[in-house]
């Protein structure tokens, strides 16, 4: 009884964990959507949820693709690698842009 109890309050945590993780992304996506175009973090937000898209997308493509075999085997191998691919190129992104942001504006030439 008292293992119960307990996977009852772990479940309860978990939820209002993702309920309170929810909330601030909802936040955190109105405050950027009211941010201008050319604003990095709203370009990085518009990436970001690109990306996960994208990555959902070839989830969802697998279910249906699982049974058929042969076709099944060269999934599995060829979108994981995409994938990879994928959000290495992002990584690479987003270092460019927080690097752009951190540099000081060139000082002008002295003559």
């Amino acid at each position: 009884m008292d293992i119960l109890n307990l996977v009852g309050q772990i479940v309860r945590d978990l939820l209002i964990f993702v309920g309170a993780c929810f909330a601030l992304l909802v936040v955190l996506l109105i405050v950027v959507a009211r941010m201008p175009r050319e604003n990095p973090l709203r370009q990085l937000l518009g990436e970001l949820c690109r990306h996960v898209a994208v990555t959902l997308a070839a989830g969802a493509v697998a279910i249906p693709i699982e049974p058929i075999p042969g076709l099944d085997v060269a999934y599995d191998t060829v979108v994981p690698i995409a994938l990879l691919y994928f959000w290495i190129k992002f990584a690479w992104r987003v270092v460019g842009i927080v690097g752009q942001r951190a540099l000081p504006p060139p000082s002008p030439p002295r003559g």
